[in-house]
């Protein structure tokens, strides 16, 4: 993903110097065109009405120019703060999956105490009096702890690299599977899917079940972003020829991010939501999942306006 965004970066630096170097050969060329039509009349007016198309047609390219320098600026400035985003998440996963190994021995042990403690108390039950509270505070132990250990193994999966991605992947279908899993969701609200998928799309190497988790985190955030059950949802799909990738874009009309925390969302843990209904390691999953194919996650987002994610994939895996 990192060597994308440098080559993203060198092309924009020649387009910029492209530009730059455009303009003054335009001048150049207008003095000469002028100059010459100059020396071939004495016509006064003829002279004043070629210098008025000069400026025109001059100051027309300038701005051109000016405005397709400024979007390059633009494209390379959020280029770099991809490729610094990127390096910060794989820098904090490696310290998560780290930490996360250290955990699952004691996690796993306490589990499985506890576990043996409820079976012996259930058993003693019909012999004496157990004091339920005990029995339901252990249960409920026991729940959170497996819980714990589930992002443990979330964590640790994404830290092994021995997994191939060699699946052909549909993704229109993939996004097609993906709503009908949460259809639950959404069904009995006001919620409108609007679908935009190209036609023909390319397969994208890859792993279906990784991805499908990937739409899952994206659809599912969209559509507990919706108050009130009473929005859109956009799900579009293209292919790039000048990346020869696959774009998924996933708009909803939600209540959007704030500013403040938008370079957050994709930090493991990190969660707006309430305790106990978030683990803050979906987008976080998203994205290293995404880097794992080669790819990239960005978005976009206005408070009261919704928000944006935009996934790039490549057709083909990168050779080794």
């Amino acid at each position: 993903m990192i060597h994308r965004g440098r080559r993203r970066s060198d092309k924009i630096t020649t387009r910029s110097r492209i530009e730059r170097n455009g303009l003054v050969l335009i001048a150049i060329i207008a003095v000469l065109i002028y100059g010459i039509l100059d020396s071939m009349t004495s016509d006064q007016t003829l002279t004043r009405s070629l210098i008025v198309i000069f400026v025109i047609v001059y100051g027309f390219f300038t701005q051109y120019l000016i405005n397709s320098r400024k979007t390059a600026l633009e494209e390379k400035e959020r280029t770099q703060q991809r490729l610094i985003q990127a390096e910060s998440l794989a820098a904090i996963g490696q310290l998560v999956a780290g930490i996360a190994h250290e955990l699952n021995n004691p996690l796993a042990s306490t589990s499985s105490l506890i576990q043996t403690d409820i079976e012996l108390l259930k058993e003693q039950k019909d012999k004496r009096a157990i004091d339920d509270e005990i029995l339901n505070d252990l249960e409920f132990a026991l729940k959170e702890l497996r819980r714990a250990e589930n992002i443990v193994k979330s964590v640790l999966g994404l830290s092994r690299q021995s997994q191939a991605y060699v699946e052909d992947v549909d993704i229109n279908k993939a996004i097609n599977d993906t709503l009908k899993a949460l259809e639950n969701l959404y069904i009995n609200t006001r919620i409108n899917i609007i679908k935009d998928f190209e036609v023909s799309l390319p397969m994208v190497n890859g792993n279906f079940a990784n991805l499908g988790q990937v739409l899952i985190n994206i659809i599912k955030n969209a559509i507990q972003a919706i108050p009130d059950g009473n929005g859109t949802i956009s799900l579009k799909t293209r292919y790039e020829i000048e990346t020869n990738g696959v774009e998924i874009e996933c708009h909803d009309t939600g209540v959007g991010i704030p500013k403040e925390i938008i370079n957050d969302i994709f930090r493991p843990f990190f969660t707006t939501k309430e305790v106990g209904q978030g683990t803050g390691l979906g987008l976080y999953i998203a994205h290293e999942i995404i880097k794992k194919h080669e790819g990239l996650i960005s978005v976009s987002s206005k408070q009261g306006r919704g928000t944006t994610f935009t996934i790039d994939l490549p057709c083909r895996a990168r050779e080794a």
